[in-house]
């Protein structure tokens, strides 16, 4: 079916929105441009890594909102679905996460609304992040609004094991052998293991 087909009377809003978070993650990904600039320039060194975004598909949306009992109506989407917009910040050590998310709570630019600290609570299935949802401060050519995203941060050796798995979760179609399972979980924690020891022998040099 034609999208403007199925949103009938709506589509022109939720064209509209979508356009408002294609904007915040053109937002958030200028202004971590320039944080890492200003970082390079002032200290010579930038935790971040790069820098990747996304959105989340359409079909992903209506699903999100079918699971969680919503009116497929754009102001339902806006009011409960925060992570259409997304951002993953990439380190290479464990610790600039921390000294990222402490800038970000600092800026007059960006209100985090939630928390979720997968790094010091891994999930079930050795899946560590940082996840925050914030509220990015867009301005339009008459106004200001403040739109949804989720920005990840996470280490390299975080993202490639969460890549790798994702592309595995995929590969069995969501329905992953058990056995198969347990590695990911030792792979997870050998992945922990090397963040801890690549942040002692940072932690060694720096001391010198």
């Amino acid at each position: 079916m034609d999208i403007e087909e199925f949103f009938g009377e709506q589509f022109h809003q939720w064209r509209e929105r979508f356009r408002y978070y294609e904007m915040a993650i053109t937002e958030l990904e200028s202004d971590l441009g320039i944080i890492d600039l200003d970082w390079q320039t002032r200290l010579g060194y930038s935790p971040i890594e790069h820098v990747k975004t996304r959105m989340k598909t359409l079909p992903s949306i209506i699903r999100k909102m079918n699971q969680k009992g919503l009116p497929l109506e754009v102001e339902a989407l806006w009011d409960n679905i925060y992570d259409v917009a997304g951002v993953r910040i990439v380190t290479s050590f464990r610790d600039d996460i921390y000294a990222i998310l402490e800038h970000l709570k600092k800026r007059d630019d960006l209100q985090i609304d939630e928390i979720k600290d997968y790094i010091e609570h891994p999930k079930l299935s050795g899946y560590r992040s940082l996840h925050l949802i914030v509220r990015t401060k867009v301005y339009l050519a008459e106004r200001v609004i403040w739109v949804p995203a989720e920005i990840q941060i996470r280490t390299l050796a975080m993202d490639f094991w969460a890549a790798t798995e994702h592309k595995l979760q995929y590969k069995y179609q969501h329905v992953v052998p058990e056995a198969s399972k347990l590695e990911l979980i030792e792979a997870a924690k050998m992945a922990d293991a090397l963040d801890t020891q690549m942040g002692r022998i940072r932690e060694q040099i720096l001391m010198k």
